[in-house]
C-alpha cells in the first residue's frame, strides 16, 4: 500500500521507517533503526535502500558519524508538506498567482480559515518585531 508523504509516494516499509525516525528522540544510525521496525526481521541492506531513497526524496537527512551515518526526518509530515510546496512556489514566476489560484480552489471552508488565522498569526509576528500595529 502506497502513502503519499510531501508529494512523494512512499511505500509501507518507507512509512515504517519514517515513522521510527518521527519517534526518535536523535538520529538512528542504520543498525538502530533496523532494530526498532516492527514487524518481520528485514535485512540490513534492505533498511539502507530504504534509507537512501528517503534522502533521495528529501525526506531524511544522512548525518556523518565518523566512518558511517545517523539519519532523521528533515521534519514531521506537515513541515515536510510546506517544505514541498515552498519548493514548488519558488520554481514558479508568479508565487502569488499559484498562490490565489489554490485559494480560489479549496473546497474546505475549515481549510480556508486557518489560512486565514495563519495569515494573522504572521502579521502579528511581523508587527510586534516592529513594535507596531498589525
Amino acid at each position: 500500500m502506497r502513502k503519499v508523504v510531501a508529494g512523494h509516494q512512499v511505500g509501507s516499509l518507507e512509512d515504517a521507517v519514517l515513522e521510527v525516525l518521527w519517534g526518535a528522540e536523535e538520529p538512528l544510525s542504520g543498525r538502530e533503526l533496523l532494530d526498532r521496525l516492527p514487524g518481520r526481521r528485514r535485512a540490513y541492506t534492505t533498511v539502507m535502500t530504504v534509507l537512501g531513497r528517503l534522502v533521495d526524496k528529501g525526506l531524511v537527512e544522512r548525518i556523518p558519524d565518523g566512518r558511517s551515518f545517523r539519519y532523521r526526518p528533515l521534519g514531521d509530515p506537515e513541515e515536510l508538506t510546506a517544505a514541498a510546496i515552498a519548493r514548488l512556489l519558488s520554481s514558479a514566476q508568479d508565487p502569488g498567482a499559484v498562490l490565489a489560484h489554490l485559494v480560489d480552489d479549496l473546497e474546505d471552508p475549515g481549510v480556508v480559515e486557518q489560512l486565514a488565522q495563519a495569515l494573522r498569526r504572521r502579521r502579528g509576528r511581523k508587527a510586534s518585531r516592529r513594535g507596531g500595529e498589525p
